[in-house]
């Protein structure tokens, strides 16, 4: 099995790559405006080569008996919330209408990856979900997950510092749970973004654009809820964990906004890390810091998973106590 994997991601990665450099001499400029980061007009679109990776990593685990049984629904819904960003990143869609395919395609992934069923902190503390509830918040997580990729993405490097660390936790889970699902969507995540991110490091020569963070969100969601269904109870935790730095920098944002007034989905440029950008971070600092944390928090969460039951949810618990306390310490430091 190792071999396939290896012969997987290094299709994926080279595939990327190619598909991002030529991307790169044709793409659409992204001019930069009052919300945006950079300063100069970049080609954007690079996750066409994230999704071709992804493709042709596909194929070779095709000609591999990996048993990766819900696998095909998850890449197809993946594809669809990457053609979805596409098309907005050329012709900017009409937000109502693309809040519609949002739904329409979180109830798809649910689908393919199936729906959270049990909530559990031990193997024997836990209750089931009725099966309406089940569905809307697995239909909620894939809503948040990709939203929070796509609303982070806006500084170089950021988007892969984040989802490889994670993309890679999510396939060491999935073979420590035996969700196959899991391990090749991590391992096609993370070496796609791999491929691109040569690309996309800072100074950014190409963004992903649309087309590639709801294709990223949408392959690690559907991945970890087939880790939730499949594993033990612990991974529901994992599920989110992995990806906590994106969702708590969107959902405390969020609050912080509505504490202020200020409670819209609309863009803005008061996330963490454009606030840390203002006051004069880096790009490349930022990818590295968020890039770190996320592989930190994904050693202890995989380590968490090898102790005592219950070991999870504690760790998660205190992941979510230090990042918000870190992003109110931004908020105090930067002064906005």
């Amino acid at each position: 099995m190792s071999g396939a994997l290896i012969a997987m991601a290094l299709s994926a990665a080279l595939i990327s790559f190619i598909v991002s450099v030529l991307v790169l001499k044709g793409g659409v400029l992204d001019l930069p405006n009052a919300r945006s980061s950079h300063k100069t007009p970049t080609p954007r679109g690079g996750g066409l080569g994230v999704l071709a990776g992804v493709g042709a990593g596909a194929l070779v685990a095709s000609a591999f008996p990996l048993g990766a049984s819900a696998l095909g629904g998850v890449l197809i819904v993946t594809a669809m919330f990457g053609l979805l960003g596409f098309l907005d990143d050329l012709f900017v869609l009409d937000e109502r209408l693309k809040l519609v395919f949002f739904i329409v395609f979180c109830a798809a992934m649910v689908s393919a990856a199936g729906p959270v069923t049990r909530i559990g902190l031990t193997y024997e503390l836990g209750f089931a979900l009725p099966t309406l509830i089940g569905w809307i918040g697995s239909a909620l997580f894939v809503f948040v997950v990709v939203n929070a990729a796509n609303f982070m993405d806006g500084s170089d490097g950021i988007l892969a510092a984040v989802m490889i660390p994670a993309g890679i936790a999510l396939g060491v889970a999935g073979l420590a749970a035996g969700v196959m699902t899991s391990v090749i969507a991590g391992v096609l995540l993370a070496a796609s973004l791999a491929g691109f991110v040569v690309l996309n490091w800072p100074p950014a020569k190409l963004f992903a654009g649309d087309v590639g963070a709801l294709g990223a969100g949408a392959l690690y969601a559907g991945g970890a809820l087939a880790l939730v269904n499949h594993g033990f109870s612990g991974t529901l935790w994992l599920a989110p964990l992995f990806v906590l730095v994106f969702l708590a920098d969107v959902l405390l944002t969020l609050l912080r906004r509505a504490r202020h007034g200020r409670f819209s989905l609309s863009a803005h440029r008061e996330h963490a890390y454009q606030r840390l950008i203002d006051s004069g971070w880096s790009h490349q600092a930022i990818a590295l810091v968020y890039g770190g944390l996320t592989a930190l928090i994904g050693l202890t969460g995989l380590i968490a998973a090898q102790m005592t039951d219950g070991a999870v949810p504690m760790v998660f618990a205190i992941w979510v106590v230090t990042l918000t306390a870190l992003h109110v310490s931004v908020g105090r430091a930067v002064g906005r």
